[in-house]
């Protein structure tokens, strides 16, 4: 089970309501950061949230994604946490050294970063029954999206143990391992008793310019988390910036098929009014698409 609340929906500059961005995933009993903003620990104490996080997903080194590091850092400091495990796009080694330089950090806590590089779909992390795949997108910097997926498991079909008349017993943890067992005398075949579950998928993408190819990555994603920084009567100027536009984040998640969006990143231009509501209610007859499209407030969570 996957639970994820924005702790920043904005982009550059923080509104009112809106704080820059971060969302936090709960994966069983880890606590993971997508991007880290400023004012991200305020965030998770508003939110009602453990600040023990053990590991953070920077997508690229521009301020508004990676400012609130050093605050998560020095309150992990002082809770006695023994290590936080950076990851980011080429050259986030260097910035964390920077970033553990410039401030007088009491270094209880041990700080590790991981540079990656990620021309294709990349396994970057595994956190318990969870791994993380990374790719490079096209920014005005080095830039990754991320992908969260659940591995599949071998799960009981109770309806079948029922039918055969098998009881629970220490056997059931062979046949979830694939392996055929015998129960009084009878062979029972982990295939007849067994399905696959499909782990779900969350995909982060954000401060990149649009490509198809991306589709790929977010193939069929249960969740798909994309930036959408202006409306979608400025594409000239979403190109110009290497951003995304209403229309071409719906786009992408018609492409890849996925079963949700959830619009994020949005410019200070569009605070206190409904134009990127209106503008997603205008795309559904345009792109004529079929799944739900979510403009998440901060603080909003969800469950996947």
């Amino acid at each position: 089970m996957i639970k994820f609340t924005f702790l920043g929906t904005s982009s550059a500059f923080p509104t009112k309501t809106r704080n820059h961005p971060s969302v936090y995933l709960e994966l069983g009993g880890s606590r993971v950061l997508f991007d880290c903003g400023e004012g991200t620990q305020r965030q998770i104490r508003r939110a009602g949230l453990s600040p023990s996080v053990s590991d953070v997903f920077i997508t690229h080194w521009h301020g508004d994604h990676s400012l609130g590091l050093g605050g998560i850092i020095q309150s992990l400091n002082m809770m006695g946490k023994s290590e936080l495990r950076v990851y980011g796009p080429e050259g986030t080694t260097s910035s964390v050294r920077s970033l553990m330089f410039a401030y007088r950090f009491d270094k209880r806590i041990k700080v590790s970063a991981k540079a990656v590089k990620a021309q294709k779909e990349t396994k970057v992390a595994e956190i318990g029954d969870y791994e993380v795949f990374a790719l490079d997108v096209k920014h005005m910097v080095k830039c990754l999206a991320y992908k969260l997926k659940e591995k599949d498991r071998i799960n009981i079909d109770p309806v079948k143990l029922k039918k055969y008349g098998i009881k629970p017993g220490p056997y059931l943890k062979a046949l979830k391992e694939g392996k055929d067992v015998k129960v009084n005398g009878v062979k029972l075949r982990a295939r007849d008793l067994t399905y696959l579950k499909r782990g779900k998928t969350l995909v982060y993408m954000t401060d990149f310019a649009y490509d198809d190819k991306l589709a790929k990555f977010a193939r069929n994603a249960d969740v798909l988390i994309s930036e959408s920084t202006f409306l979608s009567d400025m594409g000239d100027k979403a190109k110009k910036f290497m951003h995304l536009t209403v229309h071409d984040a719906i786009k992408l998640a018609k492409k890849s098929g996925s079963k949700k969006l959830f619009i994020i990143h949005t410019s200070q231009r569009y605070e206190g009014d409904s134009a990127v509501l209106d503008d997603i209610n205008r795309q559904k007859a345009l792109l004529k698409y079929s799944f739900d499209v979510v403009l998440p407030n901060d603080l909003d969570s969800f469950m996947l």
